[in-house]
């Protein structure tokens, strides 16, 4: 594989013009994240952020949809231990310095609306839909988005989202405050390859600077694994439930 590009059959990753292009292609699934996709996404987030070659990182969904979370069947390889692939995704979203838009389209759920509380800009268009179904699914929420949301959108506000599990839409996460941008005339990923193409002719000192000022990455690693293991908790909970119903 070149050095361009970086391929895993459902995260493929190109450099062009600065831009490192992560696209979730899943699509089959609506872009539904696997434990093997969730080690190739760190990967791919950990190699562009060492390359001084890569100036921003861009954040796609193949077909109609971003990215519809964690893959539900894949629960069945929690509990997670601390370098184990989701742990390892949460915190290298937290790490990562360089850049980072997220252009979301369709539809967000789950992890894919939390990563956004990572990124520097997010594009989306003002009908994609977005939930964040933890209490439904009888899970915490991950990647600090306990601490997070909060900031993001006020505290009344993120408590209805996680207590309520509510959808929302993309005009109202740009009206909170959860996404920067709203693209209607030329779609959201055209949009979030036009931010990533201005953030990458910046001063990539003076952009470290203000994202390590804004978003201190060990300010959340605490919170990320308090959260991992609430969530494993939760899992063998539920697992024991199954077997009690199956027996």
């Amino acid at each position: 594989m070149g050095e361009d590009q970086q391929k895993h059959d459902l995260v493929l990753s190109t450099l062009t013009d600065g831009i490192w292009h992560i696209n979730v292609n899943r699509e089959e699934k609506r872009n539904a994240i696997t434990i093997p996709m969730f080690s190739a996404l760190a990967e791919s987030l950990r190699l562009a952020d060492a390359r001084d070659d890569v100036k921003s990182i861009l954040v796609t969904g193949a077909g109609a949809n971003f990215c519809a979370g964690h893959d539900l069947d894949s629960f069945g390889e929690w509990p997670q231990a601390p370098h184990d692939p989701v742990p390892t995704f949460l915190h290298t979203i937290a790490d990562v310095r360089k850049p980072v838009v997220i252009a979301v389209h369709g539809s967000a759920v789950g992890i894919a609306v939390t990563w956004l509380l990572h990124a520097d800009w997010v594009v989306t268009s003002a009908a994609t839909t977005f939930r964040l179904p933890f209490i439904d699914l009888g899970i915490a929420p991950e990647a600090a988005s306990t601490m997070l949301l909060k900031d993001a959108v006020g505290l009344p506000r993120a408590k209805r989202l996680l207590l309520g599990a509510e959808k929302f839409t993309g005009a109202e996460a740009f009206d909170w405050g959860l996404v920067a941008e709203v693209a209607e005339s030329e779609g959201a990923t055209a949009a979030g390859w036009r931010r990533a193409a201005f953030l990458a002719a910046k001063n990539p000192l003076v952009l470290r600077q203000i994202k390590d000022w804004l978003h201190p990455a060990q300010a959340f690693h605490q919170r990320i694994d308090e959260e991992v293991a609430a969530i494993n908790a939760a899992v063998l909970r539920l697992n024991g439930q199954s077997k009690e119903r199956v027996a």
